[in-house]
């Protein structure tokens, strides 16, 4: 049986959709808006997992409207509670979509650069652990189709984007 590892907010409750949608073995790591911070011990557990579980998929998932990057889309100034560095990277991504995209779009876009940045950060994390990384992707709930989407590409992103 092929064994995936999902990383979500704990704010989605999205395990019970997930589950019905991906008829696998799943395991999960919560954090508010996948601000999970990949830190030596962090990615240790996170290894020792895919090793012992012998997992080759790691996703990560948010909703389209999960509250804790809308909140801090929204926020004028990033409160003192822990999540600053999180809010502001999401409100500079905003910001950044609002500049480029002429559609409607935004928090699509928002929220595609967040989980494309996690997952160069976890596949930084682990390249020096591993030999075979996973496969790791990202990909967007809506709850209003029920459905699951692909994140934009990261060549639409603020890091990628050159001017000649």
């Amino acid at each position: 049986m092929q064994r995936h590892l999902y990383f979500i907010c704990p704010t989605d409750n999205l395990e019970s959709v997930i589950n019905k949608a991906f008829r696998q073995e799943n395991y999960y790591i919560t954090s508010l808006g996948n601000s999970i911070l990949f830190d030596d011990k962090t990615v240790a557990e996170i290894n020792k997992l895919l090793d012992s579980k012998d997992i080759k998929r790691v996703s990560f998932v948010l909703s389209q409207n999960n509250r804790v990057v809308l909140e801090a889309m929204e926020m004028k100034s990033a409160e003192s509670n822990g999540l600053n560095d999180f809010q502001n990277k999401i409100k500079r991504q905003k910001n950044y979509a609002h500049g480029i995209w002429n559609g409607n779009d935004h928090q699509f876009l928002t929220l595609s650069y967040h989980l494309n940045d996690k997952i160069k950060e976890l596949r930084s994390a682990l390249s020096c652990l591993r030999i075979d990384p996973p496969n790791i992707n990202a990909i967007i709930y809506d709850r209003s189709g029920d459905t699951f989407k692909s994140i934009y590409s990261d060549l639409i992103h603020e890091n990628s984007v050159s001017v000649n």
